[in-house]
C-alpha cells in the first residue's frame, strides 16, 4: 500500500491543507487533480502571506505578502489592480479580452487551464508544481516589456507545455521536471546561487550582461529549482518566496507598493521578498565531490555542538 510519494518537494507542506495530505499520498501523479487542482491554485501556506486572512499568525512571514492590488492605477489595465489572494480573481478580470491574443493565457491557448474564476494562482503556482510553465508571454522575464506583463519580455527558460489530458481527463501531475536542454552552472561561477530559477530571474531583470536585451541567454542558475532540484537549492525558502508571489513580480506583476510613477519595481516590498532569510541559509557540513554527491547522515544518538 502507497502511504507517501514526494515529486515536487514540499508540495504536501507549502500547498496541500492538513485534511487533505493523506488523500493526496496514496494516489499517483495522474489522478490527484480531483484533490490538489483547488490548492494549487489557492495554497494552503498563502493564507498565512495575506493580512486579510492569517498573515500575523506567523511573525517570520511578515516580509512575505502576495500581491493584493498589483500595477493598481496602470492605465489600460482594471483600476483596483489585480488581487492574488486566495479566492481572489487574479488574472481572470482579463479571461477573453483581446490583449491575451498571443499568449498562453488566450483560450485557444492554455488560457482555459490557466485562469480559472476563484483559483487566483492558477496562473503561476498551479504551473509551476503541475505541468511546468510554456515559453510564452506573460511567462518571460519583465525585462523588456515597458510595463504591460502581457507583452513579450525575455525568454526565461524553455520549460514545459500544459500536458494533454490523459485517459482520466486530468492535467498534468505533481512531478520534479528537469529541462535537459538547460547548460548546467559551475559551482565555482561567482553567479552560482542556491537560489535556484529566482536568482536567474534577478539576474534576467537586473544584471547588465542580461537585462539590455530580450534575446534567449544562457542566464546563470537557469538549471536550478524548480527546474529539476541542485543538492545546493534551498528549495523551502524558494517556495516561500513562490507562494509570497515571486514568480507573478518576475514577470512585471509587481508588489503592491509599486505605482506607475515609482523611479523603479524594485520596491521595498519586492526587496523584502528576496531578502527573506529563513535562518537556516547552508548545509551544516560539505558535498562530496562524487556519488552519492551527499555526506553520510550525522549519527543519530550523537549530539553535535
Amino acid at each position: 500500500m502507497q502511504v507517501s510519494r514526494l515529486g515536487m518537494p514540499l508540495t504536501n507542506e507549502a500547498i496541500n491543507p492538513i485534511g487533505d495530505k493523506d488523500a493526496w499520498n496514496r494516489t499517483t501523479p495522474y489522478a490527484e487533480a480531483a484533490i490538489t487542482d483547488d490548492y494549487l491554485s489557492n495554497p494552503e501556506l498563502g493564507l498565512y502571506m495575506d493580512d486579510r486572512q492569517f498573515g500575523g499568525a506567523v511573525p517570520a512571514l511578515a516580509a512575505l505578502r502576495i500581491q493584493t492590488k498589483s500595477l493598481a492605477g496602470t492605465p489600460g489595465l482594471p483600476a483596483n489592480g489585480f488581487d492574488f489572494g486566495n479566492t481572489k480573481s487574479g488574472l481572470f478580470p482579463l479571461k477573453g479580452n483581446p490583449a491575451l491574443n498571443g499568449t498562453a493565457l488566450a483560450d485557444n491557448a492554455f488560457g482555459n487551464y490557466l485562469l480559472v474564476a476563484g483559483k487566483p494562482r492558477s496562473v503561476d503556482i498551479k504551473p509551476i508544481f503541475h505541468t511546468g510553465v510554456p515559453n510564452l508571454p506573460p511567462y518571460q522575464l519583465a525585462t523588456g516589456k515597458g510595463g504591460n506583463p502581457l507583452a513579450p519580455g525575455k525568454p526565461f527558460v524553455n520549460n514545459f507545455l500544459p500536458l494533454a489530458a490523459n485517459t482520466n481527463g486530468n492535467v498534468g501531475g505533481d512531478m520534479l521536471r528537469l529541462n535537459m536542454a538547460v547548460p548546467a552552472t559551475p559551482r565555482n561561477s561567482p553567479d552560482f546561487s542556491n537560489q535556484g530559477l529566482l536568482a536567474a530571474a534577478v539576474l534576467g531583470l537586473t544584471d547588465a550582461r542580461y537585462n539590455g536585451s530580450t534575446a534567449i541567454q544562457n542566464i546563470p542558475n537557469m538549471d536550478g529549482f524548480p527546474n529539476g532540484r541542485r543538492l545546493e537549492d534551498e528549495v523551502v525558502k524558494i517556495e516561500l518566496q513562490a507562494v509570497s508571489g515571486a514568480a507573478l513580480a518576475a514577470i512585471g506583476l509587481w508588489y503592491d507598493d509599486y505605482a506607475p510613477t515609482s523611479p523603479s519595481p524594485v520596491t521595498p516590498q519586492l526587496k523584502g521578498v528576496l531578502n527573506f532569510a529563513t535562518g537556516v541559509e547552508k548545509n551544516d557540513t560539505t558535498f562530496r565531490a562524487t556519488f552519492p554527491y551527499v555526506q553520510t547522515p550525522w549519527q543519530g544518538y550523537r549530539i553535535r555542538r
